[in-house]
């Protein structure tokens, strides 16, 4: 019985944050700017509060982000914020599907194919479901979407690995 809970619990995560991916793909273009618009500002008070946009580190990881989400077209810092809530957000629900998946099956192969599978035909559906509210779909949003739920896998079968290294030797010298 315990394992149906977290089997459910993890579903209903899931679902609500397919939900949250939906509703966000749904929003006029005038809506998602100014959530964009608003995210910035968060992001810029914070910064003036702890200054940390002139250090070297923080513009190293802003050009490699420019360079590798959005190419050689000139990009402002808000076109940055939104590919990067397009990597957070599908990061998560690759946790969650991974999870969901895991859960389910108990084996890591099929949480891992789970996670990185359901993420991607969500990340299809969403920019495919833009085009009838006015906006544009993208072909690099759904790799950057993609590319969030692949990294979200990879350190949790890194955290895997570790743990199961660390259990061996745990148990070897017990």
């Amino acid at each position: 019985m315990e394992r149906r809970k977290y089997i459910l619990i993890s579903l209903i995560f899931l679902i609500f944050w397919v939900g949250v991916i939906l509703f966000f793909g749904t929003r006029n273009p005038e809506e998602s700017s100014n959530q964009s618009q608003f995210v910035y500002n968060v992001i810029k008070s914070i910064d003036n509060v702890f200054d940390f946009s002139d250090t070297k580190w923080f513009r190293e990881i802003e050009v490699f982000l420019k360079r590798l989400w959005l190419g050689d077209q000139y990009a402002d810092s808000i076109a940055l914020v939104r590919k990067s809530a397009h990597f957070g957000i599908y990061f998560i629900l690759g946790v969650f599907s991974w999870l969901f998946g895991y859960l389910y099956s108990k084996r890591l192969l099929i949480g891992t194919l789970l996670g990185v599978s359901l993420p991607a035909l969500i990340a299809v559906v969403d920019e495919y479901s833009q085009e009838f509210v006015g906006r544009g779909s993208s072909l690099n949003d759904v790799l950057i979407d993609i590319s969030g739920a692949v990294f979200a896998n990879i350190i949790i079968l890194v955290i895997c690995l570790i743990y199961k290294i660390c259990k061996e030797i745990y148990l070897r010298y017990k």
